[in-house]
């Protein structure tokens, strides 16, 4: 029997509104070129952002978008361990946090010597370096409490998403810190994994971390005796925030033998000269000695670290309102075609921190629990609060908005999801996306570069994907017709 056009519509909508789970680690291998084809690198001696004993940190653009990017030059001959830095590139490429600097591509180069890492602009310098201009500027003293509390909340979500993700950072220090740009609203970035380690997220089968890693004034007790788990990072956050509010280390010594004698010794103070006017009971004083609580056991975990009095008093009425067409971008999404569902979640990887301001600020008001993560509950319970009316299907189209299956929403989804065509509807932003398919750069996106997306498992769903979009049916997705899908309500 022969099935009329009306019929072929509604499967063709039943396939593109299908749910579909990929990976959201978009970080590449780039295989089909060297650095230099794809980004305008600086003149020598020019635009260098940092160095080190790992080489320098420089900044580029990208040559098909004119977008700036921090590039990482690795000197591998000078890595101790190379295992090490290729399982630092494999966390790093699977976190998804608006705190956390991100790490869009690697470049080899053909001889083996360097490796070229592609990440987030900075330019605001390290946190270190904002700590030291404070306290010159304020003879001493360093941040008030509320700029303080600002940054812990950033630091400490951070912390929270790593921890419960199963990954404990191990070298929390100022200088692993960088800040956006050089405005006093800078966002502060997580960096440098090379020390970060897996753990096992079941307490049964978790075993204590070992390797006494960490820098003398920021590492743990428990570290410096070999056996510990991720509170380390607590106790080094406990320092950070110690010396934000008065410019200098609760452990110190002119060498680092004397520092450590104290870090073991868990003993220090607040010298009134400096503490007289810092918050104590359910304050800032009170947190800190929480956080530098000897006994690991008896010290707060992250998200326990966010619940304190402290961050509600200096927050307290700085609520963001959600707009009331909230629940309706939510429910749209679930309509969008498989294929641009992935591309709008590589668009929400790649703008800029301040074109999303506002929906990173919607998103963390949204996240009680402060784990980078939203549930269908914490959704909810936002839009109740704001009075907004919760359509029946909601809790479908949040099922829709999860497209790695992990059961939550994470912060590059919600970014997808919520993204107006004004923001994502960008030649730039658009070539920029295209290209992160295109893994050959002949202008053309196939059924196997889409594999690579989506994995290998996943050939037919690909296959369909293309047949969505492809207006010609060449077998293949023409920047044109990219184009045409995004700007597309319909799709």
């Amino acid at each position: 029997m022969a099935t009329g056009m009306g019929e072929l519509d509604k499967r063709s909508m039943a396939a593109r509104s299908a749910t579909l789970q990929f990976s959201h680690v978009f970080a590449k291998e780039n295989t089909s070129g060297n650095l230099e084809d794809f980004y305008t690198m600086p003149a020598k001696g020019q635009g260098v952002l940092g160095e080190g004993s790992y080489g320098k940190v420089s900044k580029a653009a990208k040559k098909s978008t004119k977008a700036e990017f921090a590039i990482k030059e690795i000197i591998m001959n000078q890595k101790k361990d190379i295992e090490r830095f290729e399982h630092e590139l494999d966390i790093h490429s699977k976190l998804d946090h608006g705190n956390i600097v991100k790490l869009y591509e690697v470049f080899r180069d053909p001889s083996g010597k360097k490796v070229y890492l592609v990440m987030e602009m900075c330019t605001g310098g390290e946190l270190f370096d904002r700590i030291v201009a404070e306290a010159e500027q304020h003879e001493g003293a360093a941040f008030g409490e509320k700029d303080a509390a600002t940054y812990m909340r950033q630091i400490m979500r951070a912390m929270v998403y790593m921890h419960k993700h199963g990954f404990a950072h191990r070298d929390i220090k100022p200088e692993n810190f960088l800040l956006q740009h050089k405005g006093r609203d800078a966002e502060i970035k997580v960096i440098d994994f090379g020390l970060s380690k897996k753990f096992n997220l079941d307490p049964s089968k978790k075993a204590p971390m070992k390797t006494k890693a960490g820098t003398p004034y920021y590492v743990a007790p428990q570290v410096l005796q070999g056996n510990y788990d991720e509170k380390c990072d607590i106790w080094s956050c406990g320092v950070i925030m110690y010396i934000l509010l008065c410019g200098y280390p609760p452990f110190y010594g002119d060498r680092d033998e004397d520092i450590l004698r104290r870090v073991r010794r868990g003993s220090f103070d607040f010298p009134k000269e400096d503490w007289a006017n810092i918050s104590n009971k359910g304050g800032a004083k009170e947190l800190i000695q929480l956080m530098l609580t000897l006994d690991p056991v008896k010290r707060p975990d992250a998200p326990g670290c966010l619940s304190h009095p402290w961050f509600a008093g200096m927050f307290e009425g700085a609520g963001l309102k959600l707009k009331p067409d909230f629940a309706k971008s939510l429910t749209k999404f679930r309509h969008v075609s498989r294929l641009k569902k992935v591309a709008l979640t590589v668009v929400a990887q790649q703008l800029h921190e301040k074109e999303v301001r506002e929906l990173k600020a919607t998103f963390e008001e949204m996240d009680k629990d402060n784990d980078g993560t939203l549930t269908v509950v914490e959704i909810v319970e936002a839009m109740k609060k704001h009075n907004l009316e919760i359509p029946p299907d909601l809790e479908e189209a949040i099922r829709k908005v999860d497209t790695d299956g992990s059961g939550h929403i994470e912060y590059s989804e919600f970014i997808a999801a919520t993204l107006t065509k004004r923001q994502y509807y960008r030649q730039d932003v658009l070539l920029s996306a295209f290209k992160q398919f295109d893994q050959d750069g002949d202008g053309f996106l196939t059924v196997d570069e889409l594999r690579l997306v989506l994995g290998p498992e996943k050939a037919e769903v690909a296959a369909q994907m293309i047949a969505e979009v492809d207006r010609d049916s060449d077998g293949k997705v023409s920047f044109d017709e990219f184009q045409e899908m995004m700007g597309n309500d319909d799709v």
